[in-house]
């Protein structure tokens, strides 16, 4: 095998549900909630996956270096609720003698970390496989995962659950996360920002004219993030043709909820 696989751009798609355990108040200017509860987590990363040189801290204690394979694993993406999340971990794999038969491997024991862009890590450890399995499916064997706290708001992090893969190949995969995360008192932002300004206009094109540059103002208000960033399409300022055209447009806070909202501008013949 080749000492690294090619890098590859990444998805994460990540489903998030807050179940309250204990009780909510409201937060900041009311979007935000605090909550000691439970995050149930179903997350599927899209994972990058690329061999590397084995460190001495991973390898277990006797056995030989050259019978066991690591691999950085890393991914990016969002989740409602957190925001930009991205997971890193070294992951190490029994290849054959002295651990599984000839041709079979084991996932073992790891540890890493899940990092929420601006509120803190949350901290894990993988547990040993529980089976050797061929090497063809080897990556797919479920492992337990142990939340061990964190950094910021998630140093009292706890939960667990189980990871399962799905081996593409090329040094990419995906890994399905099911579980639970327990954050005493977390602030969690679970509402979607306002937009305005989305209403409907109708201007009147210059004689003999097909098209005109029609300019609007659309804004987004969050509870948490207060002034944020609109995405439309068509843009503002764009010529439009004679007749009726959709706009779509977008916003979505640090949090990652979103909204979205349309409107339609009619452009008339010149007389």
């Amino acid at each position: 095998m080749s000492a690294q696989q090619p890098q590859r751009l990444v998805t994460l798609v990540i489903g998030l549900a807050l179940i309250v355990a204990g009780t909510a108040a409201a937060a900041g200017t009311g979007g935000s909630q605090t909550t000691s509860g439970k995050l149930d987590l179903q997350v599927t990363f899209g994972m990058v996956s690329n061999l590397f040189p084995c460190p001495a801290d991973i390898l277990p204690a006797g056995v030989p270096p050259d019978t066991i394979e690591c691999r950085d694993r890393s991914g990016t993406g969002v989740a409602r609720g957190l925001g930009t999340v991205s997971e890193a971990y070294r992951w190490p794999l029994a290849v054959g003698l002295p651990t599984c038969p000839d041709g079979f491997n084991k996932p073992l024991a790891a540890t890493g970390r899940l990092s929420i862009a601006g509120k803190g890590k949350i901290s894990f450890t993988l547990a040993e496989g529980a089976r050797c399995a061929e090497a063809a499916v080897a990556q797919n064997e479920p492992q337990v995962f142990t939340i061990t706290g964190g950094t910021g708001r998630f140093a009292e992090a706890s939960g667990g659950g189980t990871v399962a893969g799905r081996a593409i190949g090329g040094g990419v995969g995906s890994e399905r996360w099911t579980g639970a995360l327990e954050v005493p008192g977390i602030n969690v932002d679970l509402t979607p920002p306002v937009i305005s300004g989305a209403t409907n206009k109708t201007v009147m094109a210059k004689k003999g004219a097909t098209k005109a540059r029609v300019p609007y103002q659309v804004t987004a208000q969050d509870d948490y993030d207060g002034t944020i960033p609109v995405t439309c399409a068509p843009r503002s300022g764009s010529r439009f043709r004679i007749g009726r055209t959709k706009v779509t447009c977008k916003a979505v806070d640090t949090s990652a909820n979103s909204a979205s909202s349309s409107f339609t501008i009619t452009v008339k013949k010149g007389r």
